[in-house]
């Protein structure tokens, strides 16, 4: 029992899942928005919960595919990868932000997000999605976004609605914590200690190092899951973690995804920034930012 508690814990923080349904609570449908709603609405989302029920999947589908005819295969049908998780419209957003996240790999360009890491997000993310149209009207436009700053080759983005018209739209914005403490002012003096701060934290978002480990031990779907996700960011990174992760030594593993991508974080802001203390004020790793637009019928 301890064990399936720990793999929860990881498939939580991990969000290595895929959708199959969803049980909203919290009452009634909310009624359609006013065009001045869009406070009103953000709270909503803050506060209405949801009950998400996913399977794996969708990870193990894409896993089967890279691994080919080797021991690696897993059996879709295993009752082990589904999974249910609970929390407000918001958090779930947020979680569905980070699992979406992709990884621009070192010496491309583009948009992360359009990427992801691995497929094993889809149905969760299909899913929050669902939950969050239901408790909303049709005129309104949510959007989860995480990056660790402005144009960092890192993110992940949930969108939920229509896109806006022109004009007569409200906003309003919600702040979630990704749940890694923000950069401590120490690691600010310096371009390089400022880097290497905030890749430390993008990968513990990525693959959280000791929830990881606990992981890595087990015998099931989670763990090759888990392996594959490390795999595809070591090559994002041009890291080497197959020594590491052969003794489930998740501390070097996450060092060495930590030190290569802080090397193209580290130049990043400093090309951008004319001082650490402000690359610093951009730094939003350790929060997702949702916008809650709201417009009124027949916008334009």
């Amino acid at each position: 029992m301890a064990m399936n508690a720990a793999i929860d814990a990881v498939v939580a923080l991990l969000l290595i899942s895929a959708a199959v349904g969803v049980v909203v609570t919290g009452g009634t449908t909310t009624p359609e928005p006013e065009p001045d709603r869009a406070d009103a609405t953000a709270d909503a989302v803050a506060a209405t919960t949801a009950t998400v029920n996913y399977s794996l999947v969708s990870g193990v589908r894409e896993l089967n595919r890279s691994a080919g005819g080797t021991e690696r295969r897993i059996r879709a049908g295993n009752p082990e990868l589904h999974r249910t998780t609970h929390g407000s419209l918001a958090g779930l957003l947020a979680r569905a932000a980070t699992a979406s996240s992709g990884v621009v790999a070192d010496g491309e360009s583009g948009q992360p997000e359009r990427e992801p890491l691995t497929r094993t997000w889809a149905g969760f993310r299909r899913a929050v999605r669902d939950a969050v149209r239901a408790r909303v009207g049709a005129r309104v436009r949510i959007d989860a976004v995480w990056r660790p700053y402005p144009d960092a080759p890192v993110g992940g983005r949930v969108g939920v609605g229509p896109e806006p018209p022109g004009d007569g739209v409200h906003a309003a914005t919600l702040t979630i914590p990704t749940g890694v403490e923000p950069v401590p002012v120490e690691a600010t003096v310096a371009f390089e200690t400022l880097g290497h701060a905030v890749a430390a934290r993008t990968v513990e978002i990525l693959v959280p190092q000791d929830a990881a480990r606990v992981t890595l031990r087990g015998d099931d779907p989670e763990a090759s899951l888990l392996a594959h996700r490390y795999t595809r960011l070591a090559r994002a990174t041009n890291a080497s973690v197959s020594g590491p992760l052969a003794t489930e030594d998740t501390d070097a593993a996450n060092a060495r995804l930590t030190d290569a991508l802080a090397t193209r974080m580290t130049a990043a802001l400093r090309a951008e920034y004319d001082s650490p203390s402000r690359a610093a004020d951009a730094v939003s790793v350790s929060s997702v930012r949702i916008v809650v637009r709201t417009w009124a019928a027949g916008g334009a």
